[in-house]
This record gives C-alpha cells, sequence and structure tokens, in this order.
C-alpha cells in the first residue's frame, strides 16, 4: 500500500479505516477490539508480530490519545505501526523484532474526546460523560461563538483587569504588575457563553465532561476531592478498564510508552517514592533506557516523583500503575509543547512560573510569537477582532489556536512522530530474550538417554524487567518443562524444572571489572523411551518469550544414537 499522509489529525473514522487497512495488506497485523467507549466506539488495538503465538514472545505496548486533545499522540502511534509494517520483510532490524516481538498498538484510548474535539464540538479532557455532575454548572463554558472553527480567548476592557498590553507585541498580553496604573487593561476569559449568568460575576466553571482518564487509574488513585478527573472509583470508565484488562491479561509485555503532549518531555518511574527508595537495579535499567529516549528526542528526562514534588500533584495515572503494580518499564512520552519553540525545557519553564519571572516568560510569550510568524506565517495566533458577545457585550476574540498550543503543526508532524518511533524501537531491542539449545545428550544404556540443556537470556533485560515485578508478584520465574510419550519414563529430573529469574546483559553496576551476572542455567533429566525417542522439552518466561527442543532431532538426528 502507499504511505498514509501523516500531514493531519484523522477523525475516529479514518482511523479506524487506516487500521482495516493495515490488517488488509499486511499479515502481520492483526486489528481487534479491547471495548467500547461511552458512547459505543471501538478501542481497537492492532498486534503486529511475526509467525507464532503472540504471548509466547516479548511485548510492547504503545498507547495514545488517552487525552482526547492529544491528537499527535495517535498519529504518532500510527507512524510507529506503518513504519515497521512497511519495512518489515526488507529491514533486517525491524523483521527480527516482529519476529521476536509481540507490538500492542493502542492509538486511540479516548475515541469519544477525539470526535469531540476534532469536530469542533468543544473541549474535553478525555470522556464525554458528564462528571462530577449530570448537570450544567453555573459559569462559563467554552465554545465557538463567533464561527471561526476556533476556541480562543475573549478580552473585555476592565479598569480592574490584571492584564495588560506587552510593549513588545501589540498581541500579546501580560500581567498587570502591582504598580501599573493608569492604562488599558484587560479581563480574559476562555471563548464561550455563561450559564445563569447574573449581569455581573464572571467566573469559569468547572468542566461539564471533566474526567481524566489518566487519573482513573488504582496506583496511587484518589478521590475527586483530592484529585480532579478521578473517576468515581479506580478503572470506572470503560475505556480504562478496557485498557486494565487488556494488559494484565497478556503477561507477556514488558515495556509500556503512553504517548502524550504538552511538555516535551520523558516521564518515567518512580511515582510514589525517591529515586533512593526504589529497587536500584530497576533505576539503572530505566536510566539507561531513558537517557537514549533524551538522545533520539531531545526531551527532558525525570521522574513521576519529580514531576509531584516539583511541578504539579497528579494520582491514578496508566504509567504509575505500570511499574508500581506490574512492574512494567513504563515510559511517558510527552510529544510536544509549543512554549518549547522559545528555547526552554518544561522543567525551566515551570521554574519560571513558580518564581513568577514576569519579564522571562513575557520574552517567551514573544519568542514564541516570533516562531509562529517564521514557522507558521502567522497562522499559530489569531489576531484580536471585535466582537459583540450577547451577555458581555463589546469584546475581543483572538489569541493562539488551542490545538497548537499541545500539537505539533503538520509541517512538524513528521520530525516530532519519527523522534519517538526511534525511541520505542531502540527500547524494544532491550527485552529479555530466552534462548536455549541441548548442551549434552548421550545414550546411557539400551532406550536410556541422558539430555541437558543450557539456558540463557540474551537479552539486556532480566527475564522478570523489574525487580518491582517480583516484589509484586506479577511475572512468573522461567520454567522448562519436558513432555514425554504415555510409554517413556523420566528416571531422574523434574517434569516442570523451575529455572527462576535469569539476568540480562545490562544487570548490575558498571565496574569495568568485565563480570557478568547469572544469565544461564543447565538442566538435565534422565529418560527411557519406549522405542524411538519422541517428545520435546518447552522453556517459557512470560516475558522472554518460549523456545521448543525436539527430542528426536537432538536424540536421534545429533548423538547418532550413541556418545555424546
Amino acid at each position: 500500500m502507499n504511505a498514509p499522509a501523516f500531514d493531519r489529525y484523522l477523525r475516529y473514522a479514518e482511523l479506524t479505516e487506516l487500521l482495516e487497512q493495515f490488517e488488509r495488506e499486511f499479515d502481520v497485523a492483526h486489528l481487534e477490539s479491547i471495548g467500547t467507549s461511552h458512547e459505543g466506539r471501538e478501542v481497537w488495538v492492532l498486534t503486529i508480530t511475526g509467525p507464532g503465538a503472540a504471548l509466547e514472545k516479548p511485548g510492547f505496548l504503545v498507547d495514545a490519545n488517552i487525552h482526547g486533545s492529544e491528537v499527535t499522540a495517535s498519529m504518532s502511534a500510527l507512524h510507529f505501526a506503518w513504519t515497521v509494517l512497511s519495512k518489515y520483510g526488507t529491514d533486517e532490524t525491524i523483521t527480527r523484532l516482529v519476529d521476536e516481538t509481540a507490538l500492542y498498538v493502542i492509538p486511540m484510548i479516548s475515541p469519544d474526546g477525539v470526535e469531540h474535539v476534532l469536530s469542533g464540538t468543544g473541549w474535553v479532557r478525555s470522556g464525554t460523560r458528564m462528571y462530577p455532575r449530570e448537570q450544567m454548572r453555573p459559569g462559563l463554558h467554552m465554545e465557538d461563538i463567533d464561527g471561526n472553527g476556533e476556541i480562543l480567548s475573549m478580552r473585555m476592557e476592565d479598569p480592574g483587569g490584571g492584564w495588560k498590553i506587552s510593549e513588545q507585541d501589540s498581541r500579546l498580553l501580560v500581567p498587570r504588575r502591582f504598580h501599573d496604573h493608569g492604562g488599558t487593561y484587560y479581563r480574559v476569559f476562555p471563548e464561550g457563553l455563561i450559564h445563569d449568568y447574573d449581569g455581573v460575576e464572571v467566573g469559569v466553571a468547572a468542566p461539564k465532561q471533566g474526567l481524566d482518564f489518566n487519573r482513573n487509574f488504582g496506583a496511587n488513585w484518589k478521590p475527586e476531592a483530592q484529585q480532579s478527573g478521578a473517576g468515581d472509583y479506580p478503572m470506572s470508565e470503560p475505556e480504562t478498564r478496557a485498557l486494565a484488562a487488556f494488559v494484565t491479561a497478556r503477561p507477556n509485555i514488558c515495556g509500556v510508552h503512553s504517548l502524550h503532549t504538552g511538555m516535551e518531555s520523558i516521564i518515567r518511574p518512580p511515582s510514589t517514592q525517591t529515586d533512593k527508595q526504589m529497587p536500584q537495579e530497576d533505576l539503572r535499567r530505566i536510566w539507561d533506557i531513558g537517557r537514549l529516549g533524551v538522545e533520539e528526542t531531545g526531551y527532558v528526562l525525570f521522574s513521576d516523583y519529580k514531576l509531584n514534588d516539583d511541578v504539579y500533584m497528579i494520582h491514578g495515572d496508566f504509567g504509575c500503575w505500570c511499574y508500581e503494580y506490574l512492574g512494567l518499564i513504563a515510559f511517558t512520552v510527552e510529544l510536544w509543547d509549543l512554549r518549547a519553540r522559545s528555547g526552554r525545557d518544561y522543567l525551566e519553564l515551570s521554574e519560571m512560573n513558580k518564581n513568577r519571572d514576569l519579564d522571562g516568560l513575557e520574552e517567551v510569550e514573544a519568542a514564541l510569537l516570533q516562531w509562529s510568524d517564521e514557522t507558521l506565517d502567522g497562522e499559530g495566533f489569531i489576531d484580536w477582532q471585535p466582537f459583540e458577545h450577547p451577555q458581555l457585550g463589546a469584546v475581543e476574540i483572538g489569541g493562539w489556536k488551542r490545538l497548537l498550543r499541545n500539537n505539533a503543526p503538520a509541517q512538524l508532524l513528521e520530525e516530532t512522530r519519527a523522534m519517538e518511533t526511534r525511541f520505542l524501537m531502540a527500547h524494544v531491542q532491550a527485552a529479555p530474550r530466552l534462548r536455549a539449545e541441548v548442551y549434552e545428550v548421550e545414550m546411557v544404556s539400551d532406550g536410556v538417554w541422558r539430555i541437558a540443556i543450557d539456558v540463557r537470556n540474551d537479552g539486556y533485560l532480566p527475564t522478570q524487567v523489574t525487580e518491582q515485578a517480583v516484589k509484586m508478584k506479577r511475572v512468573e520465574p522461567v520454567v522448562a518443562r519436558i513432555e514425554l510419550g504415555e510409554a517413556d519414563e523420566l528416571l531422574a529430573g523434574d517434569v516442570r524444572a523451575e529455572i527462576g529469574h535469569l539476568d540480562g546483559y545490562g544487570s548490575g553496576p558498571w565496574r569495568g571489572d568485565g563480570m557478568s551476572g547469572r544469565q544461564r542455567r543447565k538442566v538435565e533429566w534422565v529418560v527411557r523411551f519406549d522405542g524411538e525417542p519422541a517428545g520435546q522439552i518447552e522453556i517459557s518466561g512470560q516475558r522472554a518469550g518460549t523456545v521448543r527442543l525436539n527430542l528426536r532431532e537432538h536424540c536421534v538426528l545429533t548423538s547418532g544414537r550413541g556418545g555424546k
């Protein structure tokens, strides 16, 4: 098939059509629904893997658009899917990874929210269910009232207003200082209408559809009084229940990339503790993989805990749940931030806000306007236009296009998507990779064979992926099972030999002495066969894959029925 045009944002029907086309055109793609949204739309997952059962390979999840307006995320997930599908069979690395790995792509967790935003109906965080109340609250509700297809800002002259026009650029509004008097000042609101207006007070109402799916997961969940958007209880929404059920039903998943927009950063575990308090082996591996993400994207890397401590507090997010409950290496990748066009990263900007660096923030806003003029031909910012508001009277409507604040414009989509695809492909290559081969085979007497196998982990990560997974009892140890015919007899060894967890080559601190961890184990059996050797040995690790060894092939063909 021809390459899709990733130069615009797809609505739900278009995304569904593209996913269906992927399944038709590529044998390694399989499309299914993990559940339905509040409004009845299917939440799709595209599984990409080569021959063999997906559950018998290490798995990676890419999820996107848990927030309805963050549509750059869904396009990045689709770009990743297209990249691996289109290069399968021609690119050696991608072909090997697709054959050895199960890739799960959920590009739109909140299809209702995406439709709400892209159709111009309004603006929601995640879902469209009325929450936390079914009745519309008094106050200003966002709406496109001038009919230009955008929900912008309104400014209204008021001697008591808290904003004034910047001396650097007349389009820019900046906070009024406490010693400013005698000028023209404004009150600023989102574009919209006021429900139950009393003719005086203009307060912005809490969203009538206030759910935030990324505050609805069980780890560190708090109720609405402590965390807005939390939902009635953990996994209260059909979309979040479906996502949680999907992940827990696939114990082969060892890594997660949750795609968002808003701060150009890579957010890593832990969430509820400091780096010093978490398992240090987990921290080392997460740092190694995360740093490569920084190299590929140029984004800043920090922990969920630092976000909570230094920037803003969140509870019940999906990435936290993935690590804290399941022991998965989960990265929340924030793909776009308009403010980063000023040359400042998210943590720098947060410090400026925290320290009330008003001059610095004005410089940032002026730099953004210049960037918009030069890069977007001024299309990112709508100049202020007079408008007769039916309730407020004379106002001006203008400002930044709302979607641009946390979504890349069309001409920068390719660059944004490609960076995440490279990071994700690098993370996939860190997976544990179970390998096994017959180490020794010997016929010790007529019909009696001694069989020894070498089981090893050739991957960077250990077979359990994290110590947190072991602590939470979310991963089983590697096991070798010997399967014989009914008339055959096992004389020594266990039918089910528990091997335990195997280190990866990335285990342990770097000491420069070349010492490796516990990456391999020897397992052996003595078997009396009734006739020709037959049966198989199956070695499996939930997150490291499954290997099968044919006993006839190794006993008869390898040994020639005698000797080692």
